[in-house]
């Protein structure tokens, strides 16, 4: 070349997929005049395999992309056609680079290039995307820091900065969600699937692509609160009873037992009327954090309406269950005591052994437990134990055991 950038050298490798598709051509290129030796070479080519494996991973079967492969395959064949003459192949180059920057600047998605040198991130492509999801230019960007910009909790900027010496040291990170401030001072979520490219000189470059999931953060929240009783902090009745219907339905495919308990507060009515309503409130918010605080990571807690609270078990047997809900009452009773409330905890626990009910059937079982609790006495737990009916085929058996054999 005579003009800038004075290319001299050039070398290749097509990036051509599985189904036979050229891509284009992953190359280097040196103002001096060269040539590759037989290990570059084979460097080059695992280059090559490294980016068409990005670029078939990222692909999109919109028709813009299928024409814009349409496109590359037709560049591609005028290459080949002209290799002979440098001129032309150059020419073709600088167009197929071009076509390459619109494509990325087109992508739906955010896509950037960057040269990483601990502390900073030099970026060299920024597409008008990442722009619009960050509200920086890549100048800005360069000019500011990514970390310092971006992540403007120091917690989140340390993360973020092990996770590129992570990269570094070979580890693949992808489809990583991080907060980010945009330039505005607004919030966001960034989901980042980045990968660490090393090129023949030993520079190391980052490709990233980048994805706003603010929205979906907000929606995946709001559906969390449409789920979430919103004085207590347990699941709503409706929850609790999907999330009851998928544990008893693995307790009934593994036979192992599981404990329901049913549990409702004696005399909160008396809270209300003395002290009023807000007062009232007051116990049952402490009611459910001193449940979400007593129970299991596995455990389900939900309200079931008014004063109405019920805890599933999984995997728990008679004894188990004994221990847990009696610490769990005395928990609560001591909730109450510590603030001056003289309300009790009327509790029925059914334990089923190994094929539980439906979420219906033993709620009624422990809700008929917890009645008779509270006739009983109130602000006291009963258990008992709900064996699990024989298989039909065995009760047949068994009848006919009963009767006799049969008759010829």
């Amino acid at each position: 070349m005579t003009g800038a950038p004075h290319v001299r050298f050039y070398a290749g490798a097509p990036l051509v997929t599985a189904r036979g598709e050229a891509l284009g051509t992953l190359c280097v290129l040196d103002r001096e005049p060269g040539e590759m030796s037989a290990e570059e070479i084979d460097a080059l080519r695992a280059l090559a395999r490294r980016a068409l494996a990005e670029l078939e991973r990222r692909r999109d079967d919109s028709t813009l992309l299928r024409a814009a492969l349409e496109n590359t395959r037709r560049q591609v064949k005028a290459l080949e056609a002209s290799l002979e003459q440098q001129q032309d192949l150059q020419r073709a180059l600088q167009r197929e680079h071009a076509f390459r920057e619109a494509l990325i600047e087109r992508a739906g998605e955010g896509v950037c290039h960057a040269i990483a040198s601990h502390p900073f991130v030099q970026f060299t492509v920024w597409n008008q995307r990442m722009t619009e999801i960050t509200g920086y230019t890549m100048e800005e960007v360069n000019r500011l820091g990514w970390y310092q910009t971006l992540y403007p909790d120091p917690e989140i900027q340390r993360r973020a900065i092990e996770r590129m010496e992570r990269m570094r040291l070979g580890e693949d990170l992808r489809r990583e969600r991080w907060e980010i401030r945009r330039a505005d001072g607004t919030q966001g979520v960034l989901g980042i699937s980045s990968s660490l490219l090393k090129s023949a000189d030993g520079l190391q470059h980052v490709l990233a692509v980048m994805y706003d999931c603010t929205a979906e953060e907000k929606l995946q929240r709001e559906a969390m609160l449409a789920r979430t009783d919103a004085l207590t902090g347990v699941m709503v009745q409706r929850a609790f009873l999907e999330a009851a219907a998928v544990v008893l339905r693995l307790a009934a495919r593994t036979g192992e037992p599981s404990a329901l308990g049913f549990i409702d507060l004696d005399d909160l009515k008396k809270i209300n009327d003395s002290l009023g309503h807000a007062a009232g409130d007051r116990v049952l918010e402490r009611v459910g954090a001193t449940l979400a605080a007593s129970t299991r990571a596995a455990d389900i807690v939900g309200r079931l309406g008014g004063d109405e609270f019920a805890v599933l078990l999984p995997r728990t047997g008679r004894a188990s269950a004994k221990v847990l809900f009696d610490r769990l009452h005395r928990r609560l009773q001591d909730a109450m005591r510590q603030h001056g409330w003289p309300v009790g905890f009327s509790m029925g626990v059914a334990v089923f052994t190994d094929a539980p009910p439906n979420e219906d059937d033993a709620l009624k079982v422990a809700d008929s437990l917890m009645y008779r609790a509270k006739r009983g006495g109130k602000n006291r737990v009963l258990y008992a134990v709900r064996p699990a009916r024989k298989p039909r085929a065995a009760r047949r058996a068994g009848a006919k055991r009963r009767r006799g054999p049969a008759r010829p």
